[in-house]
């Protein structure tokens, strides 16, 4: 792949996956403890869709040589993938609070 079409994936990614996410995780931290019950796996999902979807970028650009030293985009897809754990990290707590 070109760097301009890891470009577009990863804007592609953002619209449509990693946006998406965000609101959700939002969601769950505004909603009410009976309605969290009803945001959290729908959540979980849109974080579960959005770490494979990245993964077969962050597997894409390890695998070409140009894009692996391409350090913007290393910085944005590691960027991305921090987003996604610390929004991992946000939803394991709220589940935990929920379950307790």
């Amino acid at each position: 792949m070109t760097k301009y079409e890891i470009e577009d994936a990863l804007d592609e990614f953002h619209e449509q996956l990693h946006m998406p996410l965000l609101d959700a995780v939002n969601a769950v931290y505004k909603a009410s403890p009976e309605k969290a019950s009803e945001s959290l796996p729908e959540a979980v999902k849109k974080l579960s869709l959005a770490a494979v979807a990245l993964e077969g970028i962050i597997i894409t650009v390890e695998r070409t040589g140009s894009l692996r030293e391409d350090q913007e985009l290393v910085g944005e897809v590691t960027q991305l993938a921090l987003s996604l754990a610390a929004c991992k990290d946000e939803l394991s707590d709220q589940l935990q609070n929920h379950v307790a």
